[in-house]
Formats: C-alpha cells, sequence, structure tokens
C-alpha cells in the first residue's frame, strides 16, 4: 500500500481529483455525496483506500481549516466554478429585470426588489470565495512537469531494463555462436585429419611401400610352401590308398584261388576214391570206413600248399 505525507501534496492534490471523478462518473455518486466525501477525506481521514480503488494512506490529516481549503481549491474551484459563475450571471439577469419592472411598473414590492439585491449580493459572495480559493497556476504546472519528468523517467528505465534484456541476450547469443564455432573448428580439424588419414592410405594402396611387397611377396612364398606340402601329403596318401587296395586286391586273388585249388583237390579226392570202391567192390573186398571230412571253412590249409 502507497503512503503520502498528507493530501496537500502534489501526489495527494491529484489523487482527490481523481477520486471525485471515480464518485462523478464511476460510481455515479450523486454531487452533493461526492463534494461531502472529498471534504472528509481532507479534512478528517487518513484511510484513502477506503473511499475509492486507490491503495493509498495518508500519514497526517489536514484538519477542518486547511482540509477545507484544499477541498475549496482542488474539488470546488475546479469542478464548481463555472456552475457557481453562471448562477451569478442569472442572479443578475433576474435582478435586472425586477429593477426595470419596479421601475416601470406599480405592482412590484420594494422588497422583491431588496431580495433580488441580496441574493446577488450573496451569488457574488460565493463567487469571490471560490475565486479566493483559486489553485496556483505554477503549482499545477510544477505538477505536470514533475508528472511528465516521472513518466518521462519511468519509461527511459523501462527502456533501459529493455535495452539491458537485449543486450543480456545478445551476449548470451554470441556466447552460444561462439561456443558452435569452436565445435565446428574442432570438427573441421578432425575431418581433415581425416581426410589427410584417407589420402595417405589411398596413396600406400595405390604405391605399396617396400615393407608391404616385402611382406606380400613373403606370404606368397608361404602359400608356394604350403601348397607343395599340401601337394605331397595328397600324393603320399594317394600311394597309400594305391598300397591298400593292391594289398586288398592281392588277399582276395589268393583267396579265390586257394578256394579254388581246394576244390580241385577234393574233387580230385572223390573220384579216386570211389573209383577204388569201385575196385574193391567187384574184387570182393570192402573199403575201410571213411571219416567225415569237415566243412570248408575258406582258408588254406595249413603246412600244405602255399602260392
Amino acid at each position: 500500500m502507497e503512503q503520502i505525507q498528507t493530501l496537500s501534496t502534489t501526489r495527494g492534490r491529484s489523487l482527490l481529483r481523481d477520486i471525485f471523478r471515480e464518485l462523478r462518473f464511476e460510481k455515479q455518486v450523486s454531487g452533493f455525496t461526492a463534494l461531502l466525501t472529498c471534504w472528509r477525506l481532507c479534512a478528517l481521514e487518513r484511510d484513502v483506500y477506503r473511499y475509492s480503488r486507490f491503495q493509498v494512506a495518508a500519514i497526517h490529516s489536514l484538519g477542518i481549516f486547511r482540509g477545507t481549503s484544499l477541498w475549496m481549491r482542488e474539488i470546488v474551484n475546479r469542478f464548481y466554478f463555472s456552475t457557481i459563475n453562471s448562477l451569478v450571471y442569472l442572479g443578475a439577469a433576474i435582478l435586472l429585470v425586477i429593477i426595470a419592472a419596479y421601475r416601470f411598473s406599480e405592482t412590484i414590492d420594494t422588497r422583491l426588489v431588496v431580495g433580488s439585491v441580496l441574493f446577488e449580493a450573496a451569488l457574488l459572495l460565493l463567487l469571490f470565495v471560490v475565486m479566493f480559493f483559486s489553485p496556483a497556476d505554477d503549482v499545477e504546472l510544477e505538477q505536470e512537469t514533475e508528472e511528465e519528468e516521472a513518466s518521462e523517467i519511468r519509461q527511459l528505465i523501462s527502456e533501459v531494463g529493455d535495452i539491458s534484456t537485449e543486450y543480456a541476450a545478445s551476449a548470451e547469443k554470441l556466447d552460444m555462436v561462439s561456443a558452435t564455432l569452436t565445435e565446428i573448428a574442432a570438427l573441421q580439424r578432425d575431418l581433415i585429419a581425416s581426410v589427410q588419414k584417407l589420402s595417405e592410405l589411398t596413396a600406400s594402396a595405390v604405391a605399396p611401400t617396400p615393407e608391404f611387397t616385402t611382406t606380400v611377396r613373403q606370404t606368397n612364398d608361404a602359400l608356394g610352401e604350403f601348397t607343395r606340402s599340401v601337394r605331397s601329403f595328397t600324393d603320399a596318401a594317394e600311394a597309400l590308398h594305391r598300397d591298400e587296395i593292391h594289398r586288398a586286391v592281392r588277399a582276395e586273388v589268393e583267396r579265390i584261388l586257394v578256394s579254388r585249388f581246394h576244390l580241385s583237390a577234393q574233387e580230385a579226392s572223390s573220384v579216386a576214391r570211389t573209383a577204388v570202391d569201385d575196385g574193391d567192390t567187384a574184387h570182393g573186398i570192402a573199403s575201410p570206413p571213411t571219416s567225415p571230412r569237415a566243412p570248408f571253412d575258406g582258408r588254406p590249409p595249413q603246412n600244405r600248399y602255399t602260392l
């Protein structure tokens, strides 16, 4: 809440006029009620916020005399001077009409003329009081000048604040741009190094170094030796396979020949025995019993025919 010393200050005077305008034009309060409220604020009250929307409080009240003087200057003179002046002219016009009627007619009473003169004198006295409490123009000009200066200062401060905010934002953006440029420079260096390395690799691939040539030659020699070793191993395996085949064929042929020879021997022995038996039968000699012959198992006889 804003606090001011009294309503007689420039801020208080301006606030008093704003309160009267609020009561008359916004809250639609009658003129007499608005005048009475403003007089109470000037003379007695300190809590201005109780009568208006302005959150302002006066530290000191002005009292009846000083408050009434302020009320006459800032409210009555400023807002009702034209009304009082027009009433004075209206009273003068009425007075002139009554005096003229009294001069040319005997029906007008003298007391009416005197009453008109007194009414006009009262209006003139009221006009005198209102004009006596006219506000000083220099105070008004000073107040307006102060308000203009304060407005210019506030505007200048606001502009300075906006400029400082924009400057801070620009500085922050410049820092961000600088950081981005630094990152771009680092990336560019890395890219240049990569391109340089790639070019070296390409050059070494197109024109191999002596070490690479020697390594390739040694690798080719090792591969040739390995090929020869594999070929010799293959030849040895084939020779071994042929030997095994020959050995198996020889064994099979030997078995077949032995089997055939044994069969031939058995057939010859059978024929000979049959012939002997026939001869013995013809001469009456019984042949001795023969033992049964073992079946042939396919193996060659022992201690007899060798191939």
